[in-house]
């Protein structure tokens, strides 16, 4: 083990990098700098210009990419990892179970559309915590929790944590409580779903516009 870090971390050293990495996704044109996709750079060229999705990691407090020291740690509760960022196609045409293919319902990404269908599983709202409205699972076997709220620019979202406010991990599960955030943005036209320690959802909002402030920041076109 010990070992394997030593490798680790003499090609961390070799190999960082911060040189852009540009694509296109749906209309726009984007350069990141490599490091905040991984702390080790081979130079391989990009095998395309346009991509369907992409994502990236940040590192609380600064909202930083990788440096040659925070990517020691894999389970670094100070990692916000984006899984990805994607444009959707609201008109579509869907397979249904009888075989026939019908147009999709176009307002099936709204976060409200969505989250409706979820309340079914849910309690009423129970608490309200970081200017947010919780609400727990039916029947009290499952655990973790709903949260919904509107983003700073106004539109309504939700996500879910692996715990409820309160609640315990039972039999040392889940061993890294989460919040896992996944939504459709109409102002952005993009869809996106991110994670992050549930340590930090006292700072949702401000991961939550950190995280777009970069992707504008790295928008070029």
């Amino acid at each position: 083990m010990q070992r394997a870090q030593e490798q680790d971390a003499r090609e961390v050293e070799e190999f960082y990098s911060t040189r852009p990495i540009g694509f296109r996704l749906g209309k726009h044109e984007y350069e990141i700098p490599h490091n905040y996709f991984s702390a080790k750079d081979y130079g391989g060229p990009q095998t395309s210009k346009v991509v369907e999705h992409f994502g990236f990691f940040l590192f609380l407090p600064d909202y930083g990419g990788y440096t040659k020291e925070n990517w020691r740690d894999y389970f670094d509760r100070r990692r916000i990892y984006v899984v990805e960022v994607r444009t959707i196609e609201k008109i579509a045409m869907g397979t249904f179970t009888d075989g026939s293919r019908r147009p999709l319902d176009p307002n099936r990404f709204d976060p409200r559309v969505r989250f409706e269908r979820t309340k079914s599983s849910l309690e009423a709202a129970s608490t309200h915590l970081h200017g947010l409205t919780v609400y727990r699972y039916r029947g009290g076997n499952r655990p973790g929790a709903v949260w919904t709220g509107n983003r700073s620019n106004g539109e309504f979202f939700w996500f879910r944590t692996s715990l409820a406010p309160g609640e315990f991990k039972r039999h040392g599960y889940p061993e890294y409580p989460s919040c896992d955030v996944r939504y459709y943005s109409e102002k952005e036209d993009l869809s996106i779903v991110y994670r992050y320690s549930q340590d930090h959802i006292a700072k949702w909002r401000e991961i939550d516009d950190a995280i777009w402030h970069k992707i504008h920041q790295w928008r070029i076109a």
